[in-house]
């Protein structure tokens, strides 16, 4: 009559493994991971780290610089001093005008931080990468396409391909949107996006889930 489930250390491992060897099918040549507060915050990523490899890191592909920011292992919703360290040595390596993409979990910037839409020490992050003119972030979290800009650096994030929320603000709490039985599948979509290096830029094509209930 009552099946309860707790995100312990095994379970989470177990599950991490089983999207791993999903993915892994995929007919792409090269995977890259990052991970969400409910894979990294409840152990400081450890669990994460085993299976997929380090939280933080960069690498390069066709000319653009690709950096991978982690801002949920920490509870408090912070980068913290060590990753800030590590992001501005990596800036300082790369050339004034290199086309720089930054992946991140929760915005950089105050979104709504009453429902931790919100990095705490994201403005540092973002104070780093302004010297750099050709910047674009992307980022998760808020399950809806949204756009900010903080001087010259747009701010991206995509709908998601579960539950939808509320804008921000628009509902006292940060709660799913009821489902619809007549719109299943309202509020859902993902993105595909092309860079380019020369001259620096991003096409954003956005795709709803389409189908029946």
């Amino acid at each position: 009559d009552l099946t309860h489930s707790t995100d312990d250390p095994a379970e989470r491992r177990t599950r991490m493994r089983e999207v791993k060897q999903l993915v892994g099918e995929l007919r792409v040549k090269t995977l890259h991971f990052m991970p969400g507060e409910h894979d990294a915050a409840l152990d400081d990523g450890l669990a994460f780290r085993e299976i997929f490899g380090p939280t933080h890191y960069t690498f390069d592909h066709r000319g653009v610089h690709f950096i991978v920011l982690d801002n949920v292992s920490d509870p408090h919703a912070a980068i913290g001093e060590a990753q800030l360290a590590w992001l501005e040595a990596d800036l300082k390596r790369q050339r004034s005008d290199a086309p720089i993409v930054v992946f991140t979990h929760r915005p950089l910037f105050d979104l709504y931080p009453q429902w931790d839409w919100a990095t705490r020490d994201g403005a540092q992050a973002i104070a780093l990468l302004m010297p750099h003119p050709n910047v674009t972030v992307f980022y998760g979290h808020i399950h809806q396409e949204h756009h900010h800009m903080t001087g010259h650096i747009a701010h991206h994030a995509a709908k998601s391909l579960i539950f939808a929320l509320p804008q921000p603000g628009a509902a006292p709490k940060r709660l799913p949107l009821p489902w619809d039985p007549a719109a299943p599948y309202r509020g859902l979509g993902f993105r595909g996006v092309d860079v380019r290096d020369a001259p620096p830029a991003e096409t954003l094509t956005e795709y709803p889930v389409q189908g029946q209930g």
